[in-house]
């Protein structure tokens, strides 16, 4: 049972790594595998909170008429009808690409 706790304890480092040779570390290095199992735990978490804090910023972005006026004059965002073209030219539109290739 303490050697399954070991084990779950050893962070994502280890993927290389047999699992003599993480038990090894694990009994060895308690203590330094521990803190990065917390910091790899940390980073995890943060890169969550990063990815729903910049879906938002997206989401603003694409319906505030400030945002796309700006967007648009700084050259950064299409005009929609340019982007309709670009998409039906690249096989989008309202059926996928393969019904296009294969009629």
């Amino acid at each position: 049972m303490a050697d399954q706790h070991a084990h779950e304890s050893i962070p994502e480092f280890n993927e290389w790594m047999s699992e003599s040779l993480q038990n090894h570390l694990a009994e060895e290095l308690h203590t330094e595998v521990r803190e990065v199992a917390e910091i790899q735990h940390a980073i995890h978490a943060l890169a969550g909170k990063e990815n729903r804090r910049i879906r938002l910023i997206k989401q603003h972005m694409m319906t505030c008429g400030e945002c796309l006026s700006a967007q648009i004059k700084s050259g950064t965002l299409i005009d929609v009808e340019t982007y309709w073209k670009m998409r039906e030219q690249s096989g989008g539109g309202r059926y996928p690409k393969l019904h296009y290739m294969v009629n």
